[in-house]
Formats: C-alpha cells, sequence, structure tokens
C-alpha cells in the first residue's frame, strides 16, 4: 500500500468526519501540515463556519459526496463512529488509511477489522478536549503536549502506523502506543471514572447548600458539564472497566466513611497523607 499512498504527510490528502470540538481543532491543528483538508458535517451551521473560519479547505454534509482521499479521520461519537465503519466498505473503494479518534477503543478496532482489505485502519484517541463542545470551542492548542493513543490492529501496516505517528507529531501530541485492551481500562480509570463521579458530586449536592461554592468545588464537578451526547456511547461501550474503576473507589470510599464513624482520626490521617503521596507518583508517573 506504501507505493500507491504518498509517504508523507505533508502530501497527503486528509478528511476529517466530524467538525466539532475534537474534529475542527484538529483541522486547526493540521493546516499548512498536509496537501488538502476537507471536511464532513451534517450539520448546515457547522459547514458554514468551517469555510468561513477556512478550518478546512472544502466541506461536505454527506461522506458520499467528497473528493478521493489518502486518510480519512473519523471525529464523531463513538456510536456514529461504529454506524460509519459499518458502511465505509460501500462507499468507498480506493486504497485509504482510516484511523479514529474515539474516547474508547476495543469495540472501534474489532469493528475496523470487519473493514474491507482496501482500508488500512488504526485506532486513536487523543487525551484532551473541553466541556464545551462544537466548532465555536475549538483551537488547535488543545492538542500541544497531549497524550495521544496510538491502537495498531493485526492488520495496520507499517505505512498506517507512520502516517499516524507523523499525525501526532504534526499536532503537537505525545504518542502512546497501546492495545485497545489497555487503552480502555486507562481511560476507565483517569477520565471515565472521573466524568461520573463528578456528576454524583453534583447530583449529591442541594441547592440549599452551595452558597459558598469555590473554585474547589467547581474544579471537582466541571466534567459534570460534558453533554452526555458524547459520554453515554462511551459509558456503553467501556461499561466492564468503569465497573473495575467504580468498584475500586466505593473500597476507598468505605475506608474513608469507617474512620469518621470509628472517630479513627489516626488511620484517617493516615490515609489522607497515603492519597497525597500517591496523587504526586500519579502525577510524576504521568
Amino acid at each position: 500500500m506504501s507505493g500507491q499512498l504518498p509517504l508523507s504527510l505533508s502530501k497527503c490528502r486528509v478528511l476529517i468526519v466530524g467538525l466539532g470540538l475534537m474534529g475542527a481543532s484538529l483541522a486547526l491543528a493540521l493546516r499548512g501540515k498536509c496537501k488538502a483538508l476537507y471536511g464532513v458535517d451534517q450539520n448546515e451551521d457547522t459547514c458554514r463556519l468551517a469555510l468561513m473560519h477556512e478550518v478546512v479547505d472544502a466541506v461536505w454534509q454527506d461522506a458520499t459526496q467528497t473528493k478521493p482521499v489518502d486518510l480519512i479521520i473519523l471525529a464523531v461519537p463513538v456510536g456514529q463512529i461504529l454506524s460509519l465503519l459499518k458502511k465505509l466498505n460501500e462507499t468507498i473503494q480506493t486504497h485509504t488509511v482510516i484511523m479514529d479518534i474515539g474516547s474508547t477503543k476495543t469495540a472501534i478496532c474489532q469493528a475496523m477489522q470487519e473493514l474491507a482489505a482496501h482500508f488500512d485502519p488504526i485506532g486513536g484517541h487523543p487525551m484532551c478536549g473541553k466541556e464545551t463542545l462544537g466548532i465555536q470551542s475549538a483551537e488547535a492548542a488543545i492538542y500541544q503536549g497531549a497524550p495521544f493513543a496510538l491502537v495498531p490492529l493485526e492488520r495496520t501496516s507499517p505505512y498506517a502506523k507512520s502516517l499516524a505517528e507523523q499525525l501526532v507529531t504534526a499536532v503537537g501530541s505525545r504518542i502512546v502506543w497501546l492495545d485497545a485492551e489497555t487503552h480502555d481500562r486507562m481511560v476507565a480509570a483517569v477520565s471515565h471514572l472521573p466524568y461520573l463521579l463528578a456528576s454524583a458530586l453534583t447530583l449529591g449536592t442541594p441547592l440549599e447548600l452551595t452558597a459558598l461554592i469555590g473554585p474547589g468545588f467547581r474544579s471537582s464537578t466541571r466534567l459534570a458539564a460534558t453533554p452526555t451526547t458524547m459520554m453515554l456511547d462511551v459509558l456503553k461501550t467501556n461499561r466492564s472497566f468503569i465497573l473495575e474503576a467504580i468498584a475500586r473507589v466505593e473500597r476507598e470510599l468505605t475506608q474513608l466513611q469507617s474512620c469518621l464513624e470509628r472517630e479513627a482520626y489516626d488511620v484517617l490521617n493516615h490515609r489522607l497523607n497515603l492519597a497525597a503521596e500517591h496523587l504526586q507518583k500519579i502525577l510524576q508517573k504521568g
């Protein structure tokens, strides 16, 4: 396949399907770094804004109407990625590298495995974003310095791996190679569970107790504002690992609750100090 497609990202025609926050931000980060940059989005206003602000060179509302490309990036919610992967065999007949940037990988990589032989698939997931979605919130800088997981399949060629590496480097992110299962176990703990904890903390706070809300509460609950249009598919497709992560935190909360109930403040102090030490180790390793 490498003989039929350009070896360099700078010579590639790239199509980003989905010009919301992540897709449009990726397009902004890739401007001037590939031969041509196209977009697809079903929303007419999004398409208009993408052209007005020169986010892409051309944009369509239907993926079947686009020009031939070398690399397709699926930047829509997980459920839509899975639906699109089922349709690609019918709409694209040329050799094409296909990559997604969805928040879970196991289900997506399984679906990619079923693509026709002329596709060269690889999974991806940048660990960045905002709580406010949409092209209006897009900015290239969100990719700078962010970990960017790359998840190859058994069928992924060295060419697709090289192109994915070039893309991640071009947008200023840090490459992390993982298999799909390891990726999903990791993000369950560091991304999906924090969203659920923020939601639980928010729901557990009565309105009559909010007069003294400060930055601590705001920073602890900000993820609860993430739209469910993005998160529900994530929770569905990573259910088992998220349940494991919930069980771990439940055990820790039970220990803290027990210390308070028994007035075991020495033990409580020890557990809290352990948490502070463990946080430093987590941040240093990350």
